[in-house]
């Protein structure tokens, strides 16, 4: 190998493995809400250490660190203030990404992703190891840290809501069951764009108890209804299109295809299911680590979950009497599989 590319490989490993440093670091600003402090005026980093209850100076290594990579901003002076980046750690703005930082890099992720090893070398990962416990059970007893969650779905799914949206048309949808909807984003913002449709939020009961504001502010309280269940038991029935965002992937194929049958009893012939998820790529290509990243993901942090090909999820529906009758790709991670009852 040529002095010249062993120097970009070593380079190109390198950036990799500085990953964690830069994670971190934005996570330790995301903590302090330092962006928060920052939005009212610049401060130096003595008077951001009074305000952040933290060392003068070790905070100035961290927020000079942050600057190097792109978030917040120095002035000669020394100064720090926000900039772009910096703005959407702010706790306050329309679809802050702080919950997000939060949640992604958080104490529970870096648990379960430091058994990376082991999950690989036993074929499957999961929470329970390193929590105690399945994941959404652990958010279930600890209600802080479930509340971030929810506070991240909602900054994360916001880009994928519009794109969702642009790309398929709920005019002639009828009835929306959103199955395992959370807070119930996706469907509000459904029901807000289409006045003639009605929709049901069906999720655990603990996360719809947080869904009225949600349906509130978007002002399709009067044709929404909240239920809680669970979908491994039943899913309500009495819905004309039956849609999942995220769902599936959260899970094994066995207890994927429960969620899938429940859905199947409840629906009629002509009804139609929406899996919105991603759409592995058959083979992992240079440049396209945002496929395959969240895969790992899934297997670190669930008891099976996993992201799947086009392929894998026509023969899941296939095995619960659906047919994949088209898949519609958006301008988000996520693609549309609508599929048909058989």
């Amino acid at each position: 190998m040529e002095d010249q590319s062993r120097a970009q490989a070593v380079a190109t490993l390198y950036q990799i493995v500085s990953g964690m440093k830069t994670s971190q670091a934005l996570h330790v600003a995301a903590k302090l809400n330092v962006a928060d402090h920052l939005s009212q005026k610049p401060m130096r980093a003595a008077e951001l250490a009074i305000a952040t209850g933290t060392d003068p100076a070790a905070l100035h290594r961290l927020m000079r660190a942050l600057c190097a990579i792109g978030v917040f901003a120095e002035s000669s002076g020394g100064e720090f203030s926000l900039n772009p980046a910096a703005e959407m750690l702010r706790s306050d703005v329309p679809s802050s990404f702080r919950a997000a930082v939060l949640f992604l890099v958080g104490d529970v992720r870096w648990r379960c992703w430091a058994d990376l090893l082991g999950a690989v070398r036993a074929g499957v990962g999961g929470a329970k190891g390193a929590l105690g416990m399945e994941l959404f059970e652990f958010y279930a007893e600890h209600p802080e840290e479930s509340e971030i969650h929810d506070q991240a779905m909602r900054a994360l799914s916001s880009a994928q809501i519009g794109a969702v949206l642009e790309a398929f048309d709920f005019a002639q949808a009828g009835t929306v069951v959103d199955v395992g909807g959370g807070t119930g984003e996706l469907l509000a913002a459904i029901l807000a764009a289409n006045p003639s449709l009605r929709g049901v939020l069906f999720d655990l009961p603990h996360v719809v108890a947080q869904a009225t504001g949600v349906l509130t502010d978007h002002g399709v309280i009067d044709r929404a209804q909240v239920v809680g269940g669970s979908f491994f038991e039943n899913v309500p029935a009495g819905g004309n299109t039956y849609l999942m965002k995220t769902v599936i992937h959260d899970w094994d194929d066995a207890r994927s295809m429960t969620i899938l049958r429940n859905c199947r009893k409840a629906m009629t012939s002509g009804d139609r299911l929406l899996v919105i998820d991603r759409q592995l790529p058959e083979l992992g290509q240079p440049g396209t680590p945002g496929h395959f990243l969240p895969d790992l993901e899934m297997l670190v942090m669930s008891d099976g979950g996993r992201e799947r090909t086009r392929e894998e999820f026509a023969k899941l529906l296939a095995d619960t009497a659906f047919t994949l009758a088209k898949t519609v790709s958006t301008k988000s991670p996520l693609s549309i599989f609508e599929a048909h009852p058989i």
